[in-house]
């Protein structure tokens, strides 16, 4: 754990003394570091405090200045009893009450994960004003309440926040988290609320066709903005999602939960009026895959039927040859003018990413950069190699081999439940892959490879796929002495240490 519960007097002791304070605060609250220290803060516990005349007991075992990075949220203030958790977020000057809502709705959102109770209030130290959202409102509330709470929450209860709110259970993917994002147990970032709003905007204010994109990288959420845009929608009109791949269990799912939501893969759109008559709205899900006729069909639709068209795409997340060569991208580009991009990974964390990235260009290795949380393995044999990348699921890998050839059989040995074209807009905690012959790097130190057995498909496409799944961890199985000597250095315990 790394912040460490510290008394509000402790905090404020040397109020007057900013720079002993800097120094003193990090170390006593265990913040990683003084970079983010805000002295108004503590000057604002300060002025909370005159509001009381208590025991500095009630005052003891807050946690200051907590952040989780995905999504990016910080706590001022938060402590955690056995029967409740208390939130108090610091102003130092009045800013408008529907900011104050929105933060404390997404705090409680997220607080829910450490208990049932949730007690979130706002400070202004300008006005001295206390405010709490309560059912879903905000309301100015007597210091006397905020008394009571603090008088009552002596017994509190460790907990290591950082396992709390960890990726894995913050993170929701609507096909593979189904029933939690069913239940809106999910955060959107405020980047992704942005998006959201400006886009339900443009429906809303629209009379004629309008086609609305929303693209970036692998881990931006896109799927769970498109979704939960579509369960927003389908309050009031019949929506139809359509996924460009295979479906999967998560699709069946919402489809049977979410009412007035339909879900289809883009294959079953060969005519026109396949679209059913009463849909009010079309979403596209990873449409840089949908074939150009296909796509024409949904376009003359939306068009006739004068329907909003929300177009989810990342033009980098091409899996073979034909799909580069589609006019699908340009034409979608060109639909939308200017699409709403999401920029900020949120699905894995940023040791996850930064290995990805190191692993398809050496060149980014730093030596001050570890991945305790990634495994390598080496097995010659393709069939041992097999095995042991599937036994990895006893530890809570997910296993994704490589899509194989009808033309060729060199990949069947990868063959299991699921391959890098089924887990298309997915997401696992943990994923293991197998890189065997077919890959190797190139004299500037870039992951490349020999063509598929299809030859159609790019290797290091699906690779990048299947580890662009992963949260918290991947396991790589190699079965050559040149990818081991390569990705080793990557691993070597000298950076694990530090």
């Amino acid at each position: 754990m790394t912040n460490k519960p510290v008394s509000l007097i402790q905090l404020t002791n040397l109020k007057d003394n900013e720079e002993l304070s800097k120094a003193f605060v990090p170390y006593i609250a265990g913040s990683p570091s003084g970079d983010g220290y805000r002295h108004q803060e503590i000057e604002d516990i300060a002025s909370l405090l005159t509001n009381f005349k208590l025991p500095e007991s009630c005052y003891s075992d807050f946690i200051y200045s907590y952040r989780i990075p995905h999504p990016s949220e910080e706590f001022d203030l938060i402590k955690i009893t056995k029967d409740h958790v208390l939130n108090i977020e610091l102003k130092s000057q009045m800013i408008s009450k529907a900011k104050i809502k929105e933060q404390l709705e997404r705090h409680e959102h997220v607080l829910k994960l450490l208990s049932d109770q949730i007690y979130c209030f706002t400070y202004v130290s300008q006005t001295n004003q206390l405010f709490r959202l309560y059912d879903g409102k905000l309301f100015e509330c007597s210091f006397e309440m905020l008394k009571e709470l603090l008088v009552s929450s002596l017994i509190t209860r460790e907990v290591d926040l950082n396992e709390v709110f960890s990726p894995k259970n913050i993170l929701v993917s609507p096909l593979n988290d189904s029933e939690r994002f069913v239940h809106g147990e999910y955060l959107l970032t405020q980047h992704q609320c942005d998006i959201k709003q400006n886009i339900l905007s443009k429906i809303r204010n629209c009379n004629s066709a309008v086609f609305l994109g929303i693209t970036g990288g692998p881990g931006t959420g896109k799927t769970l903005l498109l979704y939960d845009i579509a369960k927003e929608l389908s309050k009031t009109m019949k929506v139809l999602v359509i996924h460009c791949g295979e479906l999967c269990e998560g699709h069946r799912f919402l489809e049977s939960n979410l009412e007035n939501v339909q879900i289809r893969p883009a294959k079953h759109f060969r005519n026109d009026n396949d679209i059913d008559h009463d849909i009010g709205c079309i979403l596209l899900d990873e449409a840089q895959r949908i074939y150009d006729s296909i796509l024409e069909k949904i376009i003359r639709r939306t068009r006739f039927k004068k329907l909003p068209c929300i177009i989810s795409y990342d033009e980098k997340q091409r899996l073979s040859h034909s799909e580069f060569k589609r006019k699908s991208v340009s034409r979608i580009d060109t639909l939308c003018e200017k699409p709403f991009k999401l920029t900020t990974t949120i699905r894995a964390n940023e040791e996850t990413i930064q290995f990805i990235d190191c692993l398809f260009n050496l060149n980014n290795n730093h030596k001050n950069v570890s991945f305790p949380n990634i495994k390598l393995f080496y097995e010659p044999n393709k069939k041992r190699a097999s095995d042991l990348a599937k036994s990895m699921g006893i530890h809570d890998y997910q296993y994704i081999g490589l899509t194989t050839s009808s033309y060729d059989r060199k990949l069947d040995y990868q063959k299991g439940d699921l391959n890098t074209h089924t887990v298309i807009g997915q997401e696992f905690d943990k994923v293991c892959m197998i890189m065997d012959e077919h890959f190797f790097y190139d004299e500037e130190n870039h992951l490349s490879s020999s063509p598929h057995p299809n030859p159609d498909y790019i290797c290091t496409n699906l690779l990048r796929q299947g580890l662009t799944r992963a949260r918290i961890g991947i396991a790589l199985v190699v079965t050559t002495e040149h990818l081991v000597k390569k990705i080793l250095p990557l691993l070597a315990s000298e950076k694990t240490a530090q």
